[in-house]
Parts: structure tokens; sequence; C-alpha cells
């Protein structure tokens, strides 16, 4: 596991995702697993699918066969599942922030950068999809569309040179998403570096 999450810190998208959880006090465990499907990894949080047993901060868990592989083509799904991590952290900080009587001007910036790429209570990423891209909505719309799966894979494939479980979205689409995103992880990591050690850490 070393080796893989060695090779993925030379990406600069996954070292980002990376220090802000781990400003966040929720680097996920990592395991190597059984997995009967084809997926080469999969995110499991706390909660009603994950059980309680999970621990808070959450588990990576990958397929036990990447143990063998070039860690160069298991570092893309490590920086997609750990998109899962960091989307989990993003929406706590957002209520976390909301819920403040005061907030700064960062935080204020957070918030509606928030709500333009995750929303609080649409899933805007998919309804961005829809105007863009319906075409690409109505065939992929059961798992590769979805919100949180847009997000994680659209982060892959605009950080990593042919990741081996690539499901490219029209062009534009990925690129838009990651940038996106790493701007507003920008935000995160600025207001989280502004918080006394006992919030959110």
């Amino acid at each position: 596991m070393t080796r893989i999450l060695q090779k993925a810190s030379e990406n600069p998208e996954y070292q980002a995702i990376a220090n802000y959880l781990m400003s966040r006090r929720s680097f996920p465990e990592m395991q190597f697993n059984e997995n009967p499907s084809s997926n080469l990894g999969s995110f499991v949080s706390r909660g009603l699918f994950g059980g309680m047993n999970v621990p808070e901060r959450g588990i990576v868990k990958l397929n036990r066969f990447s143990q063998y592989e070039d860690p160069s083509n298991v570092a893309p799904t490590v920086a997609h599942e750990m998109t899962h991590a960091a989307e989990k952290q993003l929406i706590k900080q957002y209520y976390e922030i909301k819920k403040k009587p005061t907030k700064s001007e960062l935080e204020t910036q957070f918030l509606a950068n928030f709500q333009k790429l995750i929303g609080s209570s649409e899933p805007e990423i998919k309804n961005w999809l829809k105007t863009v891209s319906p075409q690409f909505v109505e065939k992929e719309g059961d798992y590769r569309a979805k919100s949180n799966e847009a997000l994680a894979f659209g982060l892959e494939n605009a950080a990593f040179k042919n990741p081996a479980s690539e499901r490219p979205a029209p062009a534009h689409i990925d690129p838009t998403i990651a940038t996106t995103l790493m701007l507003l992880l920008d935000q995160a990591q600025r207001v989280q570096d502004q918080q006394p050690q006992s919030q959110g850490r």
C-alpha cells in the first residue's frame, strides 16, 4: 500500500485531496479486499450501508489484486475513492460553517461555491450535466453521471493519463469538474487552516 500511496502523492490533485483530509483528521483507512465485482476500489463510510463499525473517517478498499499491479495503474483508483472521502468532508464542513452565526468573507465564498458544485439539497453536478450533455446523462445516469461519481471520475480522468478504470465523459466535462473541485478544495483548505485545532480536526 505504501508504494501505491507514494505514487499517488506524485499527483498534485491527489496531494491536495490528501492534505485536506489530513487537516480534517479524516484521511481514510486503506485496505486490500476481495471484490466479487469488477470494481477496482470503493469508499465505505459510516452509516446505513457502511455499518456503524466503519471508522468515522471511512475506508478506501482496493481490490486485493491491486497490490500486485504497477502502483501507477492503481493511483488513479485511489484518487477516485479519496475524492468520495473529500466530498463527504466538504459537505460536513459546509454545514459546520452554515450554522455559525457570523461568517468570514472566505467562508461565505466557500458556501456559495459549494452550492454551485455540490449543492446542499439538489445534486448540482447532475443538473449541470443535464444541461450540457443530456445524452450522456440519459446513457450513464444510473452510475457514471450521478453527482458523486461524476465528481470522482471527473477528477480521476482529468488528473491522470489513461486511468485503468477510465470512463470518460464528453469533451471538457471531466476537466471542468476537476478544475471546479480543485478551486472549491482550495477554499475549503484555507477555511480549515483558519480554524482552531479543536474544530473539524
